[in-house]
């Protein structure tokens, strides 16, 4: 349980002491500049590691940041990373300031051999506080991803590393795992993903139940040749008896564990003593001892431990981790229903504990455990509008408290409750300024074709790097615009309590016309599009994908309530999505039925992808044979219906383990999968390539052709996401020998 120094929460002035920040901190970008290794931080097997030598060697230095914790969430499928920042300056100036950036990079490793996959960056905006030296204040930043590799339940669980990058100011490279930040660290954990729970699932298990075992290529045959079937043949776990868990566990686990439950619960709903004691009997428990332990409770973290706390400020919502250390006492496997890790939320800003909510996470037996426990991780939106500060010269920062109770809900409205199972932890945090004079009633777009929208020029409706501060991972789009798919997020503030219920949910629509028409064109979008709704109700989430469609005004209901008992989020602040026809420069705004209207926006949409793109072998048609030992040399090229070509990138497929090859773009040595820029009219280029080391096979050479166009797509059951609207061709050839 960490020690937290109190301090009043409170408005605070961000006027910062002094404090001496060491050249290699307020100048790393120009020292890199000059040298790119002056750190020591470029990998060995950089092809330019030979050339720069390390002047003062800074790798990992966690003076001023460090992420604490990474946790899963199974059931949201997302990841999370808690960074603490440790010290009063350091970060590029104050919150009336751009400040600088902390960027996390998240891989996975699924199969923990090695073989990481990036699943992309985040970041957030740092700043100098006076507050911070005293009191740390603690971030989270979190990344949704769809897992590729899943099991049914009573197969080997799926139990991946993964590694979270925090780099300050510097942007951790893509598909690198092995970056090593200057300022920052790097953290692995483990975690656990949630099994299949297909008909396919239920019918292996119900097989194998009777004696019948299918092989995993049968399986995978039968569900092939099968048409679908009904949700209501997947796959149910059930709550294990406590009898079968005292008989499962013997003495793995304590029986005040075993236990605990079925008393907490008797007590709870008011079950006859003599019951609850035949129950405890004939599971073969000492009454005694269990009860004892229920009523004397003190924190107890044999099992689990929250063990970070941290507020993302971006979606008001806030986050604890949980590392699980134990194989089993979690009331059953994957293939049952298993326990909940309970976290009740509070936060105090300034008149003391005020309980924010209660959420949860389900866990399982998972044996063996690997080193170091599971990490998992739980959310709670919260809505912290009021305590907003206009100014950007003030900044509210409020303490946060996390309860963990396994498996019992933690009482409402009691900060120092004591878990029997579980203990707390505190953090301080920051909330952000709102920056302008808005009534919390206003919608607000925070994300357009899932670029922050304070990123996209309200003229032209093109990415611009130069609004906001910078962010390395979005100002590589400057200047390009988006298809006509853009999906919009955002928020209203201040909404009704409607227990989600339809009739009592506040209404909105979404406004949109050709730029430059007059405002008489405004008409309302009526495109359908599918959100998934997460409902914390009892501190257990469950989750639906709902279709959102317009009234007879054009309105779509406002499904988000932060306001208990019932709390309600559309994953990913889905607003709407715009399917926008013809290219041009569009503007719009959301509109409430309470008459409250949004900033305008625009957009420009560019529908086309670069055109006559082809890729050609010299001397050779498609599929024809070459000689190994002889330069391979083709041409390349594009065009696009806008003028607004990017770049090329060429992939070989595939390369085998050993060989070796020079390859190059127009006379330059370049790298397979490197974008080439080239002009925005397109190119007639040439490509060659060595044969010495490459053994005689079949190959294919395919051409990635770019747009300045960003092509937007929404996940709907987990995250929103975009990528370079692009065009393809490919040429294959054989090579024999000489």
């Amino acid at each position: 349980m960490a020690t937290i120094k109190r301090t009043s929460a409170a408005a605070v002035s961000a006027t910062t002491e002094s404090l001496k920040v060491q050249p290699e901190r307020e100048h790393m970008q120009l020292y890199m500049l000059q040298n790119p290794n002056y750190f020591g931080t470029m990998s060995k097997k950089h092809p330019l590691a030979g050339q720069f030598k390390a002047v003062k060697a800074i790798q990992g230095n966690t003076t001023y940041e460090q992420i604490t914790c990474v946790g899963y969430n199974p059931q949201m499928k997302s990841v999370t990373a808690i960074v603490k920042m440790n010290q009063n300056g350091g970060y590029s100036g104050g919150p009336c300031t751009a400040g600088s950036k902390e960027y996390v990079r998240f891989y996975i490793d699924y199969e923990r051999n090695g073989n990481w996959k990036d699943l992309g960056m985040v970041s957030f905006d740092a700043h100098d506080f006076n507050h911070t030296s005293n009191n740390p204040l603690c971030y989270a930043v979190n990344l949704a991803f769809n897992p590729e590799l899943t099991r049914c339940c009573d197969d080997k669980p799926v139990l991946p590393l993964v590694r979270a990058i925090l780099s300050w100011s510097a942007a951790p490279t893509a598909d690198d795992p092995d970056y090593i930040p200057v300022w920052g660290n790097v953290l692995d954990v483990n975690i656990q993903l949630q099994p299949k729970q297909s008909w396919i699932c239920w019918l292996k298990l119900n097989l194998k139940d009777i004696g019948l075992e299918l092989k995993p290529e049968q399986l995978k045959l039968f569900a092939e040749k099968t048409p679908e079937i009904p949700e209501v043949l997947n796959l149910q776990t059930e709550e294990v008896e406590l009898g079968v868990l005292a008989k499962m566990y013997k003495k793995e686990v304590e029986e005040e564990r075993i236990g605990f439950t079925t008393v907490s619960k008797a007590l709870t709903a008011g079950v006859q003593s003599f019951e609850l004691a035949t129950s405890l009997k004939d599971a073969g428990l000492n009454i005694s001892k269990v009860i004892d332990f229920v009523l004397a409770p003190k924190f107890n973290t044999t099992y689990e431990e929250v063990k970070c706390v941290g507020l993302d400020r971006n979606t008001s919502r806030l986050y604890a981790t949980v590392l699980l250390k134990k194989p089993s006492g979690y009331a059953g496997n994957l293939c049952n229903k298993g326990s909940r890790e309970y976290v009740a939320f509070y936060m105090d800003f300034g008149s003391g504990w005020e309980h924010m909510g209660t959420t949860s996470v389900e866990v399982h037996d998972v044996n063996p455990v690997p080193n170091g426990g599971l990490s998992y991780h739980v959310e709670l939106p919260v809505n912290l509008t009021p305590y907003q500060k206009i100014k950007c010269s003030e900044t509210y920062f409020a303490r946060v408290k996390a309860i963990l109770s396994w498996n019992l809900y933690p009482p409402d409205n009691q900060p120092n409750w004591i878990a029997p199972w579980g203990d707390w932890e505190q953090a301080w945090v920051e909330i952000r300024h709102r920056g302008v004079i808005l009534t919390g009633k206003t919608p607000i777009i925070t994300a357009i074709g899932n670029i922050p929208a304070k990123k996209v020029n309200t003229v032209t409706g093109m990415v611009d790097k130069t609004l906001d501060a910078p962010d390395a991972s979005v100002d590589g789009y400057d200047g390009f615009s988006f298809n006509g798919v853009v999906p919009l997020t955002g928020l209203v503030p201040e909404h009704p309590d409607s227990n989600d219920i339809p009739a009592s949910q506040l209404k909105y629509r979404i406004m949109l016309k050709r730029a430059g028409e007059p405002d008489s064109s405004f008409a309302a979008v009526t495109t359908p599009f599918k959100v998934l709704k997460n409902v914390i109700s009892g501190g257990i989430l469950t989750q639906s994908v709902e279709t959102q469609t317009v009234d007879a005004g054009g309105y779509y209901n406002y499904l988000v309530d932060y306001n208990a008992p019932k709390i309600v989020t559309v994953h990913g602040d889905l607003f709407g999505v715009l399917s926008i026809a013809d290219a041009g420069v569009y503007e719009f705004y959301v509109e409430t039925s309470e008459g409250y209207i949004s900033s305008r926006h625009r957009i420009k949409i560019d529908k086309h992808p670069p055109k006559n793109v082809e890729i050609n072998v010299n001397g050779s048609e498609d599929c024809g044979t070459l000689k190994k030992g002889t330069d391979i040399t083709g041409t390349y090229k594009l065009a696009d219906d806008e003028n607004n070509c990017h770049s090329v990138a060429f992939e070989f497929i595939t390369l085998r383990p050993g060989d070796s090859t020079t390859f190059k773009v127009d006379g330059i040595v370049r790298s397979f999968g490197a974008q080439v820029l080239v002009p925005a009219v397109g190119k007639t280029g040439s490509w060659s390539m060595t044969t010495n080391n490459v053994r005689k096979c079949g190959y294919n050479i395919r051409l990635w052709a770019y747009d300045k166009t960003l092509y937007c797509y929404a996940f709907v059951s987990y995250a929103y996401s975009f990528y370079q609207q692009r065009s393809v061709a490919t040429i294959g050839f054989c090579l024999n020998e000489a």
